[in-house]
């Protein structure tokens, strides 16, 4: 009954990537590699744009439009960027501490070794972006979407990132430490070598997400829903479970060793018992919880 709007969602978002992704390119009127002389002065005005009526003309000239642009190498910090098109940029040892990034948009960027920390990048949009070796830790990102794109050996430390979107998401070697991730949506993500230790993760979804070498110690996944997730080396250590949905979570091979392996793991996070989980999965607990509900209360 959960499953059915989550299923409908993965399609509309597949649909909507499908038909804006190829036109990425095309509608970008800026060739390759291309970085304006009068960059300073665009800024000023792509301010002035951000500082009128609101909300904001996107048609206006004045709004920043740097697609296909190279920023490799830039001092950003503390520039207002807001609502900007940074999409299909290269960014490579870029400095964007402390800029205001809300609502950018950067759909196909290549980033790497560059930092966002502290930043503001809420409602920001990485659709098909290669995030590779960058910070963003303390960086204000609700509401932001990952669709399809590649995160690897990044940071994110801190960060705010509340009902933000990794449909579809590789994360490899990320660190999330103490991030808020509440109410946010991991469908069909993968995730590798993910440090989660501390982090807001209540109500979030990682339905048919893979999780390998994933750690979640002192992690909330109250009320989190991992159905149908494939589980393999997963720390749950001291991790909250509170009406967690684990019912049809996948731990690969489930002979009697594999299961009481996976029980011995289970059994060191906080309310355990309280989790939905099938009768194989009891774990030593007298009852299988019932009379709780998984809705919101």
């Amino acid at each position: 009954m959960l499953k059915r709007p989550f299923a409908v969602l993965a399609v509309t978002v597949t649909i909507f990537f499908m038909t804006h992704a190829t036109s990425w390119a095309e509608d970008c009127p800026n060739p390759p590699g291309w970085l304006p002389e009068n960059l300073a002065e665009l800024l000023f005005e792509h301010h002035l744009w951000t500082m009128g009526p609101l909300p904001p003309d996107p048609d206006d000239p004045r709004r920043l439009d740097l697609c296909h642009a190279d920023l490799s190498g830039m001092d950003l910090s503390e520039v207002d960027l807001s609502d900007a098109d940074l999409s299909i940029t290269r960014i490579v040892g870029t400095n964007f501490t402390g800029a205001n990034m809300d609502r950018v948009r950067l759909d196909g960027a290549y980033i790497r070794d560059s930092n966002f920390e502290n930043s503001r990048l809420n409602r920001a949009s990485f659709l098909g972006t290669e995030i590779i070796s960058s910070r963003f830790a303390f960086a204000h990102m609700a509401h932001s979407r990952f669709q399809d794109a590649r995160v690897q050996g990044s940071y994110f430390t801190g960060s705010r990132l509340e009902k933000a979107n990794f449909v579809r998401t590789e994360l490899t070697e990320t660190d999330m430490q103490n991030a808020d991730l509440s109410q946010s949506i991991f469908i069909e993500t993968t995730l590798k070598h993910i440090d989660f230790t501390g982090a807001d993760l209540s109500r979030t979804t990682f339905v048919r997400s893979g999780f390998e070498q994933v750690n979640f110690y002192f992690a909330d996944l109250s009320r989190a829903d991992l159905g149908r997730a494939r589980l393999q080396e997963v720390n749950f250590k001291d991790t909250l479970l509170y009406l967690s949905d684990l019912k049809d979570i996948d731990i690969g091979d489930e002979r009697r060793d594999h299961i009481a392996e996976f029980c011995h793991n289970l059994t060191r996070a906080r309310d355990w018992q309280l989790s939905y989980r099938p009768k194989k999965f009891l774990c030593g607990a007298k009852v299988l919880p019932g009379k709780y509900s998984l809705e919101n209360p």
